[in-house]
């Protein structure tokens, strides 16, 4: 299996678990026992749509694909470091979705090193 392919099927899993968890949440079919914030919940979703784009791109081996990737790794990023600050100056934030945050960096981290260019530093 190429670097793309197994990079693509890691988009696609986290993009389709993102949708589907936060759905049921953002429908109402389900209720967490912590504090959900709902600009994050839908932004989740909204990123787990993009996700599954990307997936899609790598799997063909677009470059869009490529940079969608780094749009999406440092979005992650950029909000994990909103939830922290959160969390440092005393605000409502679940550490379940500091942590989720932090896994869906590293795994956008991941991708971007699998599908890189060579000509390209992350």
């Amino acid at each position: 299996m190429s670097k793309h392919r197994l990079a693509a099927l890691l988009a696609l899993v986290i993009g389709l678990l993102t949708v589907v968890e936060g759905g049921i949440v953002l429908l109402g079919f389900e209720t967490k026992p912590y504090p959900v914030l709902p600009w994050l919940l839908r932004y989740n979703v909204a990123m787990g749509f993009v996700s599954l784009a990307a997936g899609h791109g790598l799997w063909r081996e677009q470059r869009w694909a490529e940079t969608l990737s780094r749009i999406i790794r440092t979005c992650h990023g950029a909000v994990f470091l909103w939830l922290v600050g959160m969390d440092l100056l005393g605000m409502t934030v679940a550490m379940n979705s500091i942590g989720a945050m932090l896994f869906r960096t590293a795994i956008w981290t991941g991708i971007m090193i699998l599908v890189k260019s060579r000509s390209r530093i992350l």
